[in-house]
């Protein structure tokens, strides 16, 4: 009985928690966001304004986001284990839209497989990729707050793998209780003391997750435009 009651003050806090954390995380990212859109318009990108060096720019930030060639030219040993992490990642997150939506979609069903094998590969990706970052010599591939996220994601997916083959939490209480918070009609926590855990973690990531990120695409078409600006004036000279 006392259990029982430490989990639905552990859940009635997640849910505070969740909501403050949601609410910060939009706050950090329209910031950003604001603080990018200065700064984007203050680059004159006249010399741009051939259409093929448009285009050419466009590809070249496709191939670095989808197939991350930046670091591909600095760490070969690293880029491949980084692509699958990021792999890996995108497919379990999209997995676990089941519990956010209701119909849930096809699309996300004919995920759940893969979604499943990924949760497995992305632990080792994770590890493979902490060792290299912390061995290397440069330590720009070391920030403590890089680690710190990529520990934390490592504890996340891990706890995950422990729930899906030792610990299963009840899936039909979980799905009440995302999909409760999502739609602010707030539900009880499941009764699983690692799904808690895993949940928590989360919302430790979403916290300290760089908002930059989902700015980086942009960022990086601005420089792939600015780099070939620059050689079109070099090479015309």
């Amino acid at each position: 009985m006392e259990k029982g009651h430490s989990i639905i003050h552990m859940g009635k806090i997640l849910i505070v928690a969740a909501y403050a954390v949601y609410a910060a995380f939009w706050l950090r990212f329209i910031g950003h966001a604001l603080v990018w859109w200065k700064v984007s318009q203050r680059l004159d990108n006249r010399s741009l304004a051939r259409p093929h060096l448009k285009l050419k720019a466009c590809a070249l930030t496709v191939l670095d986001v989808v197939l991350l060639g930046r670091v591909f030219i600095v760490n070969t040993a690293l880029w491949i284990v980084e692509w699958v992490f990021h792999a890996s990642f995108l497919l379990v997150v999209l997995r676990h839209l089941r519990f956010f939506l209701d119909p849930v979609p096809d699309w996300v069903w004919w995920l759940q497989t893969p979604g499943l094998i990924a949760g497995y590969v992305l632990p080792f990706a994770l590890l493979y990729i902490l060792v290299i970052r912390l061995l290397t010599k440069l330590e720009k591939y070391a920030a403590p707050a890089n680690l710190f996220l990529l520990g934390l994601v490592l504890a996340i997916s891990s706890i995950g793998v422990v729930m899906n083959t030792l610990f299963t939490p009840d899936l039909v209480d979980v799905k009440l209780f995302i999909f409760g918070i999502v739609h602010f009609a707030p539900a009880a926590a499941p009764g699983s003391v690692l799904f808690l855990l895993h949940f928590c973690l989360v919302l430790v990531l979403l916290l300290f997750l760089p908002t930059h990120i989902f700015t980086a695409p942009l960022v990086m078409l601005e420089a792939r435009k600015r780099e070939q600006a620059l050689r079109l004036v070099i090479h015309e000279k």
